[in-house]
């Protein structure tokens, strides 16, 4: 009850000198209209309508209450204490020597909850991306130069799998921004002939093939790669707090791992897989853009930087698109 006291009697303390300044502006406003219709008011009367402040206090469901006025509302409860002012409020809950103090407003079922911030700039990355990945022989998806046929690829078993780390967010505004993560790529090359590739006594990417009878159910190159992509994301609000989501930027690239996997029948099913560099690219950059609505993106990412070593193995562009799901909403 001392709280509550006390409470009341630091509002009513603010109350009135409020009050008063508001009767002091109105005697203002009557002597204004007095001079204009020059009429004359008895000095020792004083006519006004200020609303008086009623302070009521009482128990109310094992709680104590004070109100003042239709604005006011204190309320103590064991260790709590709620004081209302219109729809906002603070409470006060004391447990032993700590206090916690957290502001709010009434909900639609006139219940005090704490006041949530407004929404920041998130960007739209980080969680698992699915796609499908390839190679072209120039830069821009460009193909300048014949193919070799070694290296044509089952397109719809060769696949990409992304794993990316909760983003990083910049705002500059509410709906655009900086945004970056790091991440982990998988790539799987499905080679189409009867062939896999090996590195030859001079250190340059060849094929190789089965001796024959044999044929190869399934040849592929796997790489993995960390990733670090950056880009400026804008958001478009449509409705209900959603948004439509366009980001682009660039990407940068460092190797991990590689080998290839072949799979064939000689008494037996038979699975060899050879661990080398093959002379990829240690590093490698390339620009990425995704559109997409929340969670939901379409993503597509293309490399500038060739595949392999320069003179070592053919000049390749790899590119991956995809769909990538992302869980900060």
């Amino acid at each position: 009850m001392k709280r509550i006291l006390i409470s009341t009697a630091l509002i009513v303390s603010l109350i009135l000198p409020v009050a008063a300044q508001e009767k002091e502006q109105k005697l203002k406003e009557l002597e204004q209209l007095e001079q204009k219709a020059e009429q004359v008011t008895p000095p020792d009367t004083l006519v006004a309508t200020e609303e008086e402040y009623e302070v009521v206090t009482g128990e109310v469901d094992d709680a104590s209450r004070v109100k003042i006025g239709e604005v006011v509302t204190i309320e103590e409860t064991g260790d709590e204490t709620v004081i209302r002012i219109g729809k906002r409020g603070v409470r006060i809950n004391e447990e032993g020597d700590d206090t916690e103090i957290t502001f709010g407003k009434e909900d639609n079922d006139e219940e005090f909850s704490e006041e949530k911030p407004s929404k920041s700039f998130e960007g739209h990355l980080g969680g698992p991306e699915f796609g499908y990945n390839s190679y072209s022989t120039g830069k821009w998806l460009k193909n300048e130069t014949p193919m070799e046929g070694y290296l044509d690829l089952n397109t719809a078993k060769s696949s990409s799998f992304n794993i990316v780390l909760p983003p990083v967010s910049l705002g500059i505004t509410r709906h655009f921004g900086l945004v970056t993560a790091l991440g982990i790529n998988f790539n799987n090359y499905r080679f189409d002939g009867n062939n896999t590739i090996m590195v030859d006594g001079e250190g340059v990417i060849t094929p190789s093939y089965p001796a024959e009878p044999i044929m190869y159910d399934k040849s592929k190159l796997a790489t993995v790669y960390g990733i670090l992509p950056v880009m400026l994301e804008v958001q478009i609000p449509v409705s209900h707090g959603s948004t439509i989501n366009l980001g682009a930027g660039m990407v940068g690239a460092v190797k991990l791992g590689s080998h290839t996997k072949v799979v064939y029948h000689d008494d037996g099913k038979q699975k060899d897989k050879n661990r080398d560099d093959f002379n990829l690219n240690v590093l490698r950059y390339g620009v990425t853009a995704r559109a997409g609505y929340e969670m939901v993106q379409v993503y597509g990412t293309c490399y500038l930087s060739p595949m392999f070593e320069k003179g070592k193995g053919p000049e390749l562009y790899p590119f991956e698109i995809g769909i990538a799901l992302t869980f900060n909403d």
